[in-house]
């Protein structure tokens, strides 16, 4: 039988504790989450929408907690939900910035790179966050 290889720094969650890990899942929010075959096809179906495949989902108090794809449009009440439940702000990242070691930064440096969180009021889409970016708002201090 051979083993599966592991990146070293792949996340695996085993230091979250168990409530967070069943919040999320009785959203259907289970780690690694494919919101679509395609991401090309996902996109051409929801173009207006704000859509980050390999998510990475962040807490002050814990870190990454989480991970897989968002559709911030449809998502961003429930992660509001999740928000509530875990009495705590949720902050959403692009891959890149918490995955192969990066998410081994301090939290406050992983918060900084937020695209999101669930302190915003106004529905995320692609529009918003390209408005966001232009005018260079702090989305992580929302």
């Amino acid at each position: 039988m051979s083993e599966q290889y592991q990146y070293p720094t792949d996340f695996n969650g085993s230091f979250r504790p168990v409530d967070i890990v069943k919040i999320f899942e009785s959203f259907n929010f289970y780690d690694g989450r494919m919101i679509g075959g395609s991401k090309t096809g996902y996109r051409q179906k929801y173009p207006d929408n704000l859509v980050v495949f390999n998510a990475n989902i962040v807490v002050k108090e814990h870190g990454k907690i989480w991970y897989g794809d968002l559709d911030l449009t449809k998502d961003y009440k429930i992660l509001k939900q999740i928000s509530e439940r875990l009495n705590t702000v949720l902050y959403v990242l692009w891959e890149m910035d918490a995955r192969f070691g990066e998410e081994n930064n301090e939290t406050s440096v992983l918060i900084s790179k937020a695209i999101w969180n669930t302190n915003y009021l106004p529905t995320p889409t692609l529009k918003w966050l390209k408005t966001c970016l232009m005018s260079q708002n702090a989305i992580s201090n929302g």
